[in-house]
Parts: C-alpha cells; structure tokens; sequence
C-alpha cells in the first residue's frame, strides 16, 4: 500500500460521508452509506501505517527470535545446554524467525505452554513475549483511533 491508496480512500471516505449518504432518501440505505464511509476510513488509516507498521512487526519478531535464542541457549548448567529445550519449542521459534510474522508467535506460545510456562526459561520468555504482543496491539489500536 502506499500514501495514494490513503488518500484516495480518504477521499472517497469523505464523498461518502459529505455527499452520498446525505442524499440517499431510504434510511436503511443511508445508513449503510455511512457504514461504508466508516470502512473506508478504516481502510485508510490501514494503507496510512502499513509500511511502518509491517516495518515494527519485522523488527519486533526478529528482536523476539534473538531474545529466546540468547535464554534457549544459556538454559541449563552446561554450555550447550539448548539441549534441554524441547526441539518443538526451538522449532517453532525458528519458524517465526522465518516467517517474520507475529502470527507465528502463537506456535511459540503453544510450544512454551506444553514444555511447561513456569519454568524458568518459560516464564521470562512468556513475559517477554507478552510485550512484544502488547506493541502489536498497540500499533493496531493506532489504526482504531
């Protein structure tokens, strides 16, 4: 998406709104009418942030997958000891890696989840996770406002 599609879909949004609803006579089209002005602002706001929202999103999963990493890897009394994560959870932290999508983070929930979340290389990793999570939704939020 880019700025034009924001301001195209601004726009149209506001012809909607200003112009076309207010002339329609039959009140359930009408309201319709500014039900879908409300979509395309929405839809703006979405083409406005997606390139710096998709930007943070990258940027949080790659800094997510080095965090559990770095703590995978000192787990344990040993040097080595990555060995004592479960290879599911690794997996699932090496598929977020790749697929650099916060969706992805739920396979890692789930993975920590079963290996136990209060132990202590879950917990601190669940904690941290949830951060990543809480920005997420605060970006999407930024869209709502």
């Amino acid at each position: 998406m880019t700025a034009d599609d924001h301001e195209l879909l601004s726009r149209l949004a506001d012809t909607v709104r200003s112009q076309i609803a207010p002339a329609v006579d039959d009140e359930y089209a009408r309201t319709q009418a500014f039900m879908a002005a409300v979509i395309l602002q929405r839809l703006a706001k979405q083409a406005q942030f997606f390139d710096e929202h998709r930007a943070a999103e990258f940027s949080d999963v790659a800094a997510l997958a080095d965090q559990l990493d770095a703590a995978f890897a000192a787990a344990g009394p040993a040097p080595g000891a990555q060995a004592h994560v479960p290879a599911d959870v690794r997996d699932a932290v090496a598929r977020m890696r790749r697929l650099s999508s916060i969706a992805a983070v739920s396979e890692v929930l789930e993975a920590l989840y079963r290996w136990g979340p209060d132990g202590p290389v879950a917990a601190p990793a669940l904690d941290t996770i949830r951060q990543v999570l809480r920005r997420d939704i605060d970006r999407r939020m930024e869209i709502a406002r």
